[in-house]
């Protein structure tokens, strides 16, 4: 009996020992599912690559610090992005490019401090909530020592590189309550701060958002447009002063829509290379360009305009290249103008594009030379072959010494240099008159024309052929 009870003891210890340890087992895996929902819920609210609260996780903080917010007490909202971090994501590789996201938000953080919060909503693109704040006024001097931090260099991998920023700023709560609300007004903030041209920052304004709606509508119309081929290139005669012969065109956009009218290149362009129609609006109107010219007399030039961001596009020179061999036209009559803004902007890789087409055959023009601020070392260093001499000279000529003087340092400059010149924007004969005195060789302006359709200037071209040798070889134009 005595040896039963020991082993229904032992039976019962066992069980105990075998429960507990079920218990302890049951116990860590409910510790681990714990675990891996936390993981999963901080994966859900934070970035990968940062561990940045996210889109999800700052609306979410924006409504509790704002129900929280005191009396007479504001929060701002911050959107921000960084400037050229494509290119610097393609130049140096994705690696190079997080570290740089990496401590971009660094100084983020320090800059805003504990008491506000920064997201990365993804991409180079961010959000902040501002600490609370008394006056909209520290929320400008926040948004400015967030740009002069940015602004310093970033020394990663032994290379130095330096970008900026845009801030778009909308406030709580008079630009709104809710999160969704106060993140568009402070994006159409950022977009006016971006068209500056500059690191700077922008509050939010009521008229912004007019402002928005008339530019989403124009984008929509210009997707359309450039899908059906509604835009067209039309021509303006660049002539050869002392023969007054006409030697080229200068291809220029024009789109007529059935609401906005006649709509600028200077409103429909940006917002081409805003939403990435850049690259085919350009290969569009050049194929219909170089077809065109290859109509006209072989010693007829043709001049095409090019966007800066094309000189950040590597495969460019093959994409010319593959358009002047679909359409038949010899390189060496098509001249690319460029400005000196775009080569400012990634020089290196402008460099070796640019090499690329002039080693085709393709010509290289300097458009509204004279009002950058490198203009001699683009001559010294890039393959130009022309410098087109701003209108801003050319129309004052007549009434100011100083533009005439420019004007005439110009020539100087181009002649010694082996370069052509243009000069934009003749439309006095006067001004005609101090070029042709001054040897300017080329020129291009209303005195001469406007841009016309390609059917007015095969007229034009039948106009000069049946023309009596003493008339003016440009007065057809007239």
């Amino acid at each position: 009996m005595e040896v039963l009870v020991s082993i229904l003891a032992c039976l019962v210890l066992f069980g105990s020992y075998v429960a507990i340890r079920q218990l302890i087992a049951l116990r860590r895996e409910l510790h681990a599912r714990k675990a891996e929902q936390k993981l999963a819920l901080q994966m859900a609210q934070h970035d990968v690559l940062i561990g940045l609260p996210n889109r999800r996780k700052f609306q979410d903080v924006l409504v509790q610090l704002t129900d929280t917010i005191a009396p007479e007490k504001y929060r701002a909202v911050m959107m921000l992005d960084m400037d050229g971090f494509k290119t610097i994501n393609d130049v140096y590789g994705h690696g190079f490019g997080d570290a740089l996201l990496t401590g971009f938000s660094e100084r983020l953080r320090e800059t805003v401090g504990e008491e506000g919060v920064v997201a990365r909503f993804g991409g180079d693109e961010f959000a902040i909530i501002t600490p609370e704040i008394d006056e909209i006024g520290d929320a400008a001097n926040l948004a400015n020592r967030i740009l002069q931090r940015i602004e310093d260099v970033f020394v990663l991998d032994s290379r130095q590189v330096t970008v900026g920023s845009g801030i778009g700023i909308a406030v709580f709560p008079d630009d709104g309550y809710s999160p969704a609300e106060l993140l568009r007004r402070a994006d159409i903030a950022l977009y006016r701060a971006k068209t500056t041209g500059r690191s700077t920052y922008c509050f939010f304004e009521l008229d912004m958002d007019a402002t928005i709606l008339h530019t989403t509508l124009l984008e929509q119309r210009l997707r359309n447009a450039i899908e059906n081929r509604l835009i067209k290139v039309y021509y303006q005669p660049i002539l050869d002063l002392g023969k007054q012969e006409i030697v080229g065109f200068e291809a220029l956009a024009r789109w007529s829509d059935q609401d906005f009218g006649q709509v600028s290149p200077a409103q429909f362009v940006p917002i081409a290379e805003d939403c990435g129609l850049i690259g085919k609006l350009t290969e569009q109107l050049l194929g219909e360009a170089c077809t065109v010219a290859g109509t006209w007399p072989r010693n007829i030039g043709l001049n095409f305009n090019i966007s800066p961001l094309q000189l950040r596009d590597v495969s460019f020179p093959l994409k010319i290249i593959s358009v002047l061999s679909e359409t038949g036209l010899q390189p060496e009559r098509l001249t690319l103008e460029i400005t000196e803004t775009s080569l400012m902007q990634n020089a290196d890789t402008a460099l070796v594009i640019l090499q690329q087409l002039s080693d085709a055959g393709v010509r290289i023009a300097l458009d509204d030379f004279g009002t950058g601020h490198s203009s001699l070392t683009y001559l010294r260093d890039f393959p130009i072959d022309k410098v087109k001499i701003d209108k801003s000279f050319t129309m004052h000529m007549a009434d100011s010494k100083e533009c005439e003087a420019i004007v005439e340092s110009i020539l100087v400059l181009s002649q010694g240099l082996g370069v052509e010149a243009v000069a934009e924007g003749i439309e006095q004969q006067d001004v005609l008159q101090k070029l042709s005195d001054s040897g300017c060789p080329y020129g291009q302006g209303f005195l001469f024309g406007a841009a016309k359709p390609p059917e007015k200037i095969a007229e034009l071209f039948q106009i000069i052929d049946q023309s009596e040798p003493e008339r003016s070889r440009y007065s057809a134009l007239l």
